[in-house]
């Protein structure tokens, strides 16, 4: 298979999965009071410093995360479409990295929150600050490319 049109074909998948994450994370704010009502219910002796019910912390969680995931997703569409475009080495394209990264760190507030009632939810606000340093690692790298790309244009 040619390598550029498995390139192009991939682009293509990931846009078309990014916009189906869109909408799946909409239509899952919809079932949020319902999902955590079962769960409130079913789990309800959980491990954590906190006890009582879950329904309004997690609630809130759920909500927040699904903000910055699709502020994220949002931000990832952009990109990509550039991408597409095979606009790479530019500013833009870094001010999308930045707000993904920002999206993942700030997830981590309401995770980290949570996790006094619920431990495990500790590890989820760990991974999302994880992700979140590497988008910055990236980020910083495509800014050292562009500013490389611009000295490169300015040259002859």
């Amino acid at each position: 298979m040619n390598p550029m049109k498995h390139e192009i074909q991939s682009l293509r998948l990931s846009v078309i999965l990014v916009r189906i994450l869109f909408v799946f994370i909409l239509v899952l704010c919809c079932c949020v009071p319902v999902m955590v009502h079962w769960y409130d219910t079913e789990y309800a002796a959980g491990v954590g410093l906190l006890s009582g019910s879950v329904y309004w912390p997690l609630t809130i969680c759920l909500y927040l995360a699904a903000v910055c995931g699709e502020v994220c997703l949002w931000n990832l569409g952009k990109l990509l479409g550039n991408l597409t475009k095979d606009i790479v080495f530019v500013g833009e394209n870094c001010q999308y990295l930045r707000v993904i990264s920002w999206c993942c760190l700030l997830v981590t507030i309401p995770f980290g929150v949570f996790g006094f009632w619920r431990f495990l939810s500790f590890i989820v606000a760990a991974a999302a600050a994880f992700f979140g340093i590497i988008l910055r690692v990236l980020k910083n790298v495509f800014d050292k490319a562009v500013e490389l790309q611009e000295e490169s244009d300015y040259t002859i």
